[in-house]
């Protein structure tokens, strides 16, 4: 049986968006509405504090903003009235960017921290990629997305150690990019890294050659799912329970030495309904909602 736990509160308040960065220093950003106006804000996990002012007239829908650490410095970047803005959390410098694109996600190009940014109300999608720091625009390629589209889907990313690697999911199907090489990836360039997906059930964990590595078993369908992939192939997956949206479940898993379907390790409860979830690098769940953001610590 999964160990049941109950949600910590970090900061009061209605809380549309959380992400975090894939590794080092715990560092998360929340789209939040106060007041009737939607701000963004960056958080230290390790203190509870917050970094820097809250940005104004941030978007509360998470295909419009993304959050990460491309290359040693956490980095926002979303849209409001045709423009990408693209913010340094440490430092506070920002550019901003002529579009509005469908979805947008970080990578790393030629060393250089990007923006990735997707064009696609049509199945023939457009990719700009952007240097973070600069604005250079370092690629632009169509991608095909068959019978969906941009809006269907959702951007992933875990930069640093995802580098140029982006993908792109929802539906039955994921369409992983490397935005270097203007392509979908191949097995060769997709070694050591993974996908989720839930299927009826249950999530099949699989490496980005298709090739399914372990199963993580429900009691119901999953969706919102989050996961953090350790430096010795460890896997920490949380999701959420339709039907039931004020519960969590985590696995904690090992993809390569898990022949058999794995239950899940933990059960975490919430006060109220979750609009999104991440895991931060040291193993914390965190969780938005409509009464305030919270944190369980899953690891550690």
């Amino acid at each position: 049986m999964p160990e049941s736990v109950q949600a910590a509160p970090l900061a009061d308040g209605s809380f549309d968006g959380v992400a975090a960065t894939a590794e080092g220093h715990p560092l998360v950003f929340t789209s939040r509405t106060a007041y009737g106006a939607n701000t963004g804000q960056a958080w230290d996990l390790a203190t509870g504090a917050m970094l820097g002012p809250p940005i104004p007239d941030f978007p509360a829908g998470r295909a419009e903003w993304t959050f990460g650490l491309p290359t040693g410095s956490p980095t926002v970047a979303w849209t409001h009235r045709d423009r990408v803005h693209v913010q340094d959390v440490r430092t506070g410098r920002e550019l901003a960017l002529d579009g509005q694109p469908d979805l947008l996600a970080l990578a790393v190009h030629g060393g250089r921290g990007a923006v990735v940014a997707i064009f696609g109300p049509a199945n023939d999608a457009e990719v700009v990629v952007w240097d973070a720091v600069t604005g250079d625009r370092l690629a632009e390629f169509a991608l095909w997305l068959g019978h969906g589209t941009a809006i269907d889907r959702t951007a992933l990313h875990a930069t640093p150690v995802s580098g140029p690697l982006i993908a792109l999911t929802g539906g039955a199907d994921a369409v992983v990019l490397d935005v270097e090489r203007g392509e979908e990836v191949t097995a060769r360039t997709a070694h050591g890294l993974i996908l989720v997906r839930p299927v009826e059930n249950a999530l099949h964990v699989r490496g980005l050659d298709g090739d399914r590595l372990t199963v993580l078993t429900a009691p119901a369908p999953c969706d919102r799912v989050t996961t953090l992939s350790g430096a010795t192939d460890d896997l920490l997956v949380a999701a959420g329970l339709e039907g039931d949206p004020c519960t969590i479940l985590a696995w904690d898993a090992v993809p390569s030495e898990s022949e058999m379907p794995l239950g899940p390790s933990h059960c975490v409860k919430v006060p109220a309904p979750v609009n999104d979830l991440a895991l931060a690098p040291d193993g914390t769940l965190l969780t938005a909602t409509d009464e305030g953001l919270y944190a369980t610590r899953l690891r550690g």
